[in-house]
């Protein structure tokens, strides 16, 4: 074969190697050197979900939302050089939440590793950072199957000139079973030794549950509606409106677990899910911590086992815990909790008071994504406790402020609503993000951008306006850019604009979210 039949049967074969894995969707950022790939993902259309993109970055968040709706993995495909170097900040979030995210990047022939050709890096340690495992291949035959893995893994792949000759055929892929999956990293009698080792400690824990994917969340509920102690349930959690769940959830805020009154109730914590957003998750390392994720990762210093999800599920109703001491822990969020409802009622134009507005607006059965800083911390304090058929998402694995306009249109589909809740600077950070909707079909989409002129977190935490990155610019022009219906939201009268997909500009007013702020933090003094 020439270097152009070889590229052909290269590609095949990767795709046929995908289709096996589980992938149904690829985003393609169409190249010169990842020809071949491109010709036979359009050869492939049957059986993929093709979505393409000019900018990689926002390639690999969308798979991200694509992966976290559909419950399989999903690749992104490059060319080379930078263009794969753009895939790091979504692997890293992939490999921090165990999301299958597959990147597949093209590359120039090995021997031109090392010498500056042009679009020539070593693409092998690009995502050494998040612990990738990768494998380079230049030849039809040295792909034996992808691996099962519950987090990211990338397949290199080296194209020699001539990259493409003639007319690619239909690629026809089949129906392969379901794909393995990776075995946990702890067997089910190691992970029952570790809680009983833990509920020998603790008699009267706190219960944090963060992010986990609807399956998960319902074979715990019923579990965790068996205990008598204290549960902090966030929104990620899928269980946070959950009717079986409200006596013992704890309803005014974050703050609350940093009171005596939380010290006193409890002498240990069961995390489940992922790291937890709450800053008392960081007093934890003084703490005795029962970790139940899906990740390997701890998420404190200390060095503690991470029991396996699946493994709990099947071992957890062998324990029940008994808080016993919680009365004035449950009695101090309840008035709190009284309190902070009045101040919401008070003050609806301020940030939180608008989060909840938006809240009560969204479609019940919507797909809702948060972003990070802010937004999800005031979604979880002010979003009123109703029943739903909402999924909750974020990107909580590293909790950046990149590519969330991207993965929350990943998450959109025709079968449901998708709604996104996303700070300013999160929004300009990418702009790029609305380039696929055109691409979506029927997708019901709102877009709701909280602009308060900056990174008001940061005004909380050092009190210094070089932290906020200063603003005066309004989004109607990016919704124009892309014919998204657009719409100003700064009170409850105001509507959101008809049509979809739509961009809602959240315009919060400053001295209200002051008040509200203030007022929420003498509650706790």
């Amino acid at each position: 074969m020439n270097a152009a039949q070889t590229n052909r049967a290269l590609s095949a074969e990767i795709l046929l190697a995908l289709h096996a894995a589980g992938v149904r969707t690829i985003c393609l950022c169409p190249g010169g050197r990842n020809a071949p790939l491109v010709l036979a993902c359009d050869a492939a259309r049957a059986s993929f979900e093709v979505v393409s993109f000019f900018e990689e970055r926002s390639a690999a968040f969308f798979a991200l939302g694509r992966e976290a709706r559909d419950g399989r993995p999903v690749a992104v495909i490059t060319t080379s050089g930078t263009a794969a170097a753009e895939l790091l900040p979504a692997m890293l979030e992939a490999a921090h939440s165990g999301r299958r995210l597959i990147a597949v990047t093209a590359d120039r022939p090995r021997r031109l590793r090392g010498t500056g050709a042009p679009q020539t890096i070593n693409q092998l340690p690009l995502f050494a950072a998040a612990a990738v495992p990768v494998v380079d291949i230049d030849t039809p035959g040295e792909l034996e199957g992808l691996p099962p893995r519950h987090g990211p893994f990338h397949l290199n792949v080296c194209f020699e000139e001539p990259l493409v000759e003639g007319v690619v055929e239909s690629i026809a892929v089949g129906s392969p079973e379901e794909p393995p999956r990776e075995r946990p990293w702890m067997e089910t009698q190691d992970a029952r030794r570790a809680c009983q080792d833990f509920f020998r400690k603790v008699r009267h824990p706190l219960v944090l549950v963060s992010s986990l994917d609807p399956q998960d969340a319902h074979a715990l509920a019923p579990w965790l509606a068996s205990l008598d102690s204290p549960l902090y349930l966030e929104s990620v959690s899928q269980l946070r409106d959950h009717r079986n769940l409200q006596e013992f959830s704890l309803h005014s805020g974050e703050r609350l677990l940093l009171t005596p009154e939380c010290r006193a109730a409890c002498d240990g914590v069961i995390r489940i899910g992922g790291v937890p957003t709450p800053r008392f998750w960081r007093e934890c390392e003084h703490w005795n911590v029962l970790h139940v994720s899906t990740v390997n990762f701890p998420g404190l210093a200390t060095a503690s086992p991470v029991v396996p999800l699946a493994a709990f599920r099947e071992i957890c109703a062998d324990f029940a815990p008994k808080a016993g001491r919680t009365g004035p822990l449950f009695s101090r969020d309840r008035a709190a909790a009284e309190q902070l409802e009045k101040m919401l009622r008070a003050e609806p134009r301020s940030e939180a008071g608008l989060v909840r507005m938006l809240a009560t607006r969204l479609a019940d059965d919507a797909r809702v994504f948060l972003g990070n800083s802010l937004p999800i911390r005031e979604w979880d304090l002010a979003a009123p406790r109703q029943e739903n058929h909402r999924t909750i998402h974020a990107n909580r694995g590293v909790n950046g402020i990149d590519g969330l306009v991207s993965t929350a249109l990943g998450l959109a589909g025709a079968d449901r609503p998708t709604a996104a809740l996303l700070g300013d600077l999160s929004a300009l950070y990418d702009l790029a993000g609305l380039w696929p909707s055109g691409q979506l079909g029927e997708a019901e989409i709102t877009l709701a951008v909280i602009n308060n002129a900056g990174g008001q977190i940061f005004d909380r935490m050092f009190q210094h306006a070089a932290f906020l990155n200063t603003h005066q610019l309004r989004l109607r022009g990016w919704a124009e850019m892309f014919g998204w219906h657009y719409g100003v939201v700064a009170g409850p009268s105001d509507t959101f604009p008809a049509g979809s997909p739509r961009l809602v500009e959240v315009l919060p007013d400053a001295e209200a979210t002051r008040r509200l702020a203030d007022a929420y933090a003498d509650l706790w003094r």
